[in-house]
């Protein structure tokens, strides 16, 4: 896995990095991490931007990072429900930038991938620019600016007027940042387009569209060579084009590729091509852009084409926090839990409501993952009090273009989404954002959620309001020439290890039939109505800011109702399930920090329906049963113990005695009403009526040790690698308790730093870069990162009355 996910960011860096004169001559562009060693400071700092600043009190740290989630909650913190009430602010960041020979033809630059939000560059006291957008990756050239030695870079980072997003935003430089070397000719930050047509098994025409940059205040005679080459490095065909320039200049250039291999969710075969400038036969530049080849189609008799043949997406919606690391997600955790959404069987994610690491991207392009890809939540009009909308007007262009141009080579990508359930916008609105994006890429279709009632996408979005019965029937009779797309369905909500058997839907969609009479009948005919699992609840008493992890907590459709729709419906090519995990903000209101819509939960823990959409998703044959089995105080009382399946049918057995055998229906579950005693009970899935898959619970006893699982054994001194570190509060035969809530208490020692801590539990208000958890239903995580030296790491975990737990990760 880490050898991977290297060669994806090495990929993504497009240029190799010299150290001397040789290698500069290979390549003259130089591309750098400059994440490390930062100074930051919370708060408004004056004369924080001058090169002579005294900062030597200030933290010291590593940026991504993000310093709302280093926070505590707290009712009062002005981001409120939607930031999950923690703390906001302004923060400043200074670092030093060493340049050891500045040659009057050198140009630099410094990149961020994000920074929330308002960010103030500065470079030696000059200010370099601002920028609103708090999702945007953006660049400035510091040449003018520049000297040998050190140079001070500073960041000011406003999130101070709250809430700023209708999500958790998190606050700081958040993702990477790089320093560019090129020369005074050179191909500027996405300065390539390439799209692919005439595809077939022999052969696809590849054509490249670039832009040069000339600061050499002279005109020039460039030679441009591109060269594309095959994941495995071999250079397959290239091109050439000599190009006269002034100040700007661009190029137009086209390869055929014969037996291309073709990128697919299947199969993510990815290309690069390399594009070198020479002016007089020397080599002045290399740009490195990764592609794939893959064709796309809207074809209203059979759904969404690609590669000519007909795909549903089997998506999910994310926002971009990672729980206990809050907006700085280290790559090695998010290709993890992007890992972890491919082995469910989704194949598509939806950037909500924002763009997203530019890491993303890269790594979905090389798992397969399609994405759609979001460029706003709002227009015109502001959603929260002082979000993007303040600054649309003036800044959506830029913003947009910036976007479209750094993410339009990432195959991918396979549709645009202009904005989310936007107000107040007129279809005027929408129309002048979709030319203008399609003036940048039009090679793919655009989207908007919630935008079914404008008539300029390509391909209709619905959100929740296209859970109701017979919407989208509606709509496709009255739109017989557009496809659509579920951008935001459906919505259920589970707690990990929660479980009621009777049906609940949320509130606002099921009125009382004695509150509203009315409301209820319409509530009657347009919501799926799932069937209680028993006449009287078997699990009472639970905190109603719970919900239930079999398939019975909905807001208006079920997964297992809502996926028999998209199969049954052609021009309904898939949906974007709210949400993938869980994310932070947007709760029902203290002291919940999110509304549990995910099928994975804050500590990256998956609930029930992780392994029902596994079950519609997946081939690989699988088998899950809920809920778990251990019940003290059941004894006698049915428990429906449900199973999913991929396979034909199942068999249950408790303590070795078969509860019979049943097919697998359109139901898209199996249920037992099974009288609970203690002891193993056991599923066994069968195709042709022989044994394929099983799965076994025992019923635990009580808690006697804590037990540590991690995800990886070695690590490199990389200060990146992430240690994903499973406790667990077990019986003396390792058997999960799980209703063990257990107070644990860290300790850490080698070459290794916390990250944080998280449990899963939205109630649970405990700060997360502390050396404790509790756990929730049996389980918490502890996150740690390498640090830049080798040796043996080891934890330790301890609980009161509980036997402890060692666990040793060799950083070499």
């Amino acid at each position: 896995m880490k050898k991977i996910l290297v060669l994806i960011i090495l990929v993504l860096l497009g240029a190799c990095v010299g150290s001397n004169k040789s290698s500069a001559q290979q390549n003259p562009r130089e591309r750098v991490s400059i994440d490390f060693d930062w100074k930051f400071s919370l708060g408004d700092i004056e004369n924080a931007s001058q090169e002579q600043f005294n900062d030597a009190d200030w933290r010291h740290l590593d940026v991504p990072h993000d310093w709302s989630i280093e926070g505590e909650y707290n009712e009062n913190n002005p981001a409120g429900i939607a930031g999950a009430y923690l703390p906001t602010g302004i923060g400043w960041y200074r670092k030093n930038i060493e340049i050891e020979n500045l040659e009057k033809d050198d140009k630099y630059f410094v990149e961020f991938d994000g920074v929330y939000m308002n960010s103030d560059v500065y470079i030696n006291g000059n200010h370099l620019g601002k920028r609103p957008y708090g999702y945007i990756s953006f660049s400035y050239d510091l040449t003018p600016y520049l000297k040998e030695g050190t140079n001070k870079l500073a960041v000011r980072v406003d999130n101070s007027k709250s809430p700023s997003g209708r999500w958790y935003t998190g606050s700081g430089i958040y993702r990477h940042v790089w320093l560019t070397k090129t020369s005074t000719i050179y191909i500027p930050q996405w300065g390539t387009a390439i799209t692919t047509s005439n595809i077939s098994d022999s052969s696809a025409d590849i054509k490249i569209n670039g832009d040069i940059k000339n600061d050499a205040k002279k005109d020039q005679v460039v030679d441009v060579i591109s060269i594309i080459y095959d994941a495995t490095n071999i250079a397959i065909d290239s091109t050439k084009s000599t190009v006269q320039i002034n100040k700007d200049g661009s190029f137009e250039q086209s390869i055929t590729v014969n037996n291309p291999k073709l990128w697919s969710p299947d199969s993510p075969n990815m290309y690069n091509l390399k594009t070198k400038l020479l002016v007089n036969g020397i080599l002045i530049d290399t740009y490195t852009t990764p592609f794939g080849i893959r064709s796309i189609e809207l074809n209203i008799d059979k759904g969404f084409l690609l590669n000519g043949e007909p795909i549903k997406f089997k998506g999910l919606s994310n926002h971009h926090d990672a729980g206990p690391v809050g907006a700085a997600v280290p790559d090695d955790l998010l290709y993890s839990r992007l890992k972890l959404l491919k082995d469910m069987g989704c194949n598509a994610l939806r950037t909500t409501h924002n763009p997203f690491s530019p890491e993303f991207y890269a790594l979905c392009d090389t798992l397969g993952i399609m994405v759609m890809d979001e460029a706003f939540d709002g227009w015109f009009t502001k959603k929260a009090e002082y979000d993007y909308g303040i600054y649309f007007k003036e800044w959506w262009k830029r913003d947009l273009k910036d976007f479209v141009k750094r993410d339009r080579n990432h195959p991918s990508v396979v549709m645009w989404s202009v904005g989310n359930e936007v107000r107040g916008f007129k279809a005027e609105d929408q129309k002048e954002i979709v030319s203008y994006l399609k003036t940048i890429d039009s090679s793919r279709p655009v989207t908007q959620g919630r935008g079914h009632f404008a008539p300029y996408v390509d391909i209709t979005g619905f959100n929740g309001h296209g859970e109701q019965k017979g919407v989208l029937e509606k709509f496709h009779k009255e739109n017989p020439d557009k496809l659509i797309i579920g951008t935001e369905m459906t919505h259920t909500l589970q707690t990990r290890g929660v479980y009621r058997t009777k049906t609940w839907y949320r509130t606002k969609d099921n009125p009382a039939p004695w509150e509203k009479p009315a409301d209820f009948k319409r509530f009657e005919s347009k919501v799926y109505k799932i069937p209680d699992l028993t006449e009287k609840e078997v699990f009472p008493g639970i905190t109603k800011k719970y919900q239930s992890s079999y398939d019975n907590s909905i807001v208006r459709i079920g997964v297992r109702d809502d996926w028999n729709r998209v199969e049954a419906l052609d021009y309904y090519v898939g949906n974007f399930r709210w949400t993938g995990f869980d994310y932070l903000g947007e709760s029902f209101g203290w002291p919940a920090r999110t509304a549990n819509f995910g099928i994975i939960d804050l500590a990256g823990f998956p609930k029930d329906h992780y392994y029902l959409y596994q079950s519609l998703w997946s081939d690989k044959p699988m088998v899950h049963m809920l809920p778990h089995w251990t019940h003290p105080g059941y004894e006698g009382v049915e428990i429906p113990v449900v199973v999913y399946t991929n396979c034909e049918s199942a068999e249950l057995f408790l303590n070795g005695k078969s509860l019979g055998e049943k097919n697998i229906t359109s139901e898209r579950q199996i249920v037992w009403q099974v009288p609970y005693k203690s002891g193993e009970l056991k599923v066994v899935a069968k195709n042709n009526s022989k044994p394929v898959v099983e799965q076994i619970y025992n019923s635990a006893e009580i808690g006697t040790k804590v037990q540590l699982k991690a995800d990886k054994v070695t690590v490199k001194p990389n200060k990146t690698d992430v240690i994903q570190i499973e406790v667990a509060i077990v019986d003396s035969k390792n058997v999960i308790v799980p209703e063990g809530d257990n107070f644990v208490e860290f300790e850490i020692s080698g070459p290794a730093k916390l990250l944080g801590v998280e449990n899963g539990d939205i109630l649970d208000l405990a700060p997360h870069k502390v050396m404790s958890r509790k756990a929730f239903k049996g389980k918490c995580l502890l996150l740690i990162q390498s640090t830049d030296e080798g040796g043996e790491i080891e934890v330790k975990a301890s609980s009161q009355g509980l036997q402890e737990s060692v666990l040793s990760v060799l950083s070499k």
